[in-house]
């Protein structure tokens, strides 16, 4: 890894780099959020308990109510841990027993209700959720961030906006100086100006560049698919129905569909 933090012929930092300076951050509410805002795919917008001034949307953010654990079914046996037991078995039967037990006990999962931002609504109409599974065993992160949640009862978990966190990692402690991701080509448009198109170019990391980092780990790491990222992240369904058909959303809860996933998740994050 360079002094940047960057992988080799990539323009996203290294997971493991990530992680560590999140770590780093002495402020325990923002490194907390900054935690869930990486392990849920989430905008800064979706975890904040406040508007940020001027701001005339909705409150997003998680009360300490919308967490709760559940179980499932572990996933299928490793090949390389099936040879393990049947080589185990022919001289210890009881070790490979303890060894079946363990890995086809069901899996502890927290799950988290987080509403999704940038929708369209209707006045009066309520913002849009997903449910977000993730293997408690799995990655020390998950617990940590559930315990947080749940000592926050009734309350918002993270009652700032998040104008306060992106001040504190600007100024106060920049965890994320010199690294940077790269900002694909889009068209920019503002009602009543004409369209800009972007070029593509770096952007400091910062809270949103998270998103990004976790997209990027979600699909070539744990190689979830189009559904997969709609039930995740809460990206919107394809009209176009290249790998998750809009009407879908229709006559199934997609973004509640987490089954569908956690037993993609069940690897060990150091």
């Amino acid at each position: 890894m360079s002094s940047q933090g960057k992988r080799t012929n990539s323009s996203l930092p290294e997971v493991t780099e990530i992680r560590q300076r999140i770590e780093s951050c002495e402020q325990k509410d923002i490194r907390m959020y900054l935690k869930s805002i990486y392990l849920f795919g989430a905008r800064a917008v979706e975890l904040c308990g406040k508007r940020c001034s001027g701001e005339k949307d909705l409150v997003y953010g998680p009360k300490g109510t919308d967490a709760w654990t559940t179980k499932t079914e572990p996933p299928d046996i490793p090949s390389k841990d099936l040879a393990k037991i049947l080589i185990t078995a022919l001289s210890d039967k009881d070790a490979a027993m303890k060894m079946v037990d363990r890995l086809t006990k069901d899996v502890p999962v927290a799950l988290f209700k987080i509403k999704i931002a940038k929708q369209k609504l209707d006045e009066g109409e309520e913002a849009p959720h997903r449910i977000i599974g993730l293997p408690l065993e799995y990655d020390s992160w998950v617990k940590e961030v559930y315990d947080y949640f749940k000592q926050s009862g009734e309350d918002y978990v993270f009652p700032f906006n998040r104008a306060y966190v992106w001040g504190y990692i600007s100024h106060k402690q920049r965890i994320f100086k010199g690294l940077t991701y790269r900002i694909k080509k889009y068209n920019y448009l503002r009602t009543g100006q004409p369209v800009y198109k972007i070029l593509p170019h770096p952007r400091q990391v910062k809270i949103h560049g998270l998103r990004h980092i976790r997209t990027d780990e979600l699909i070539s790491k744990y190689h979830f698919d189009g559904f997969d990222m709609v039930a995740f992240v809460g990206w919107k369904l394809s009209a176009k129905g290249k790998s998750a058909p809009a009407m879908a959303d229709v006559y199934a809860e997609i973004r509640e569909a987490w089954h569908r996933y956690i037993k993609k998740l069940c690897k060990v994050t150091t």
